[in-house]
């Protein structure tokens, strides 16, 4: 089945690169016989550490990977282009959004509601322990109902243990979100700060086997992006378990 992950935020440094990063690597942990493949787009021109300079390419289960400009008409409407090449293979795009995109949300580009239909779109808001945060996330649920009636709430570690997010546990949007509709909740876990620095934006799974610059991580860096790893993996499965159709999502006839 083909889907799209949007992976947002409220502003710079709240954690969607790592958090596509690590979509990414639940996927590509994911058997063979199972594994949809992967196409890997960042819309972050000013800090691009998913699709950069050594970053994600294609190979090893990712089909293609690119820089998208998705701050305006005529960037989505290539995105839909570039969409409808691959929507009839079992496929998983996933999307890093840039920091500050949220004007784009509010009904300026008329046809984002479509393409983000079109696209069968699953979002993912990376949380932060800001009211901002919350706020929005709710100027998205609001300007676009159905295409943010399900998704994936992202707690970011990095920023405090699970239960300091009180402003989004406590929030009305959460009730209506979680409880109310097709929204589930997880966590990124925080990485070592030296260690992300030393990887920069090389894959992952590419440090884990390969190390940086042709050495080897040293053992206690290695164990600590491995345990990094299996718990973001096993957080991030949860995406495979929002459910499209509570989004009220369709495909539209010739007639519409």
């Amino acid at each position: 089945m083909f889907k799209t992950i949007l992976v947002d935020g409220d502003k710079g440094g709240v954690g969607k690169s790592l958090a596509t990063r690590a979509l990414v690597e639940f996927y590509l942990e994911q058997p063979i016989e199972r594994r949809p493949r992967l196409v890997v787009f960042d819309a972050d021109h000013s800090n691009p550490d998913v699709c950069g300079r050594e970053g994600l390419r294609a190979g090893e289960g990712i089909l293609s990977t690119g820089l998208i400009d998705l701050s305006t008409e005529a960037g989505w409407i290539d995105f839909a282009s570039r969409l409808e090449k691959i929507r009839d293979i079992d496929c998983r795009v996933i999307v890093n959004m840039p920091a500050q995109i949220g004007s784009v949300f509010d009904g300026r580009i008329g046809l984002l509601a479509d393409v983000l239909r079109e696209a069968r779109t699953v979002p993912v808001w990376v949380l932060s322990r800001t009211r901002e945060s919350i706020t929005a996330l709710e100027h998205r649920v609001r300007h676009l109902p159905s295409q943010y009636s399900a998704g994936l709430a992202v707690r970011n570690l990095f920023f405090g243990d699970a239960e300091k997010f009180v402003l989004w546990d406590t929030s009305p949007l959460r009730k209506t979100l979680v409880e109310g509709r097709g929204w589930l909740e997880t966590e990124l876990p925080e990485l070592n700060d030296q260690l992300l620095v030393m990887m920069g934006r090389r894959p992952l799974h590419e440090v884990l086997r390969s190390g940086i610059d042709h050495q080897p991580l040293p053992l206690g860096y290695r164990l600590a992006l491995n345990t990094w790893l299996r718990r973001a993996v096993v957080g991030f499965s949860k995406i495979e378990a929002v459910r499209l159709e509570s989004a009220s999502l369709r495909t539209p006839t010739s007639t519409d």
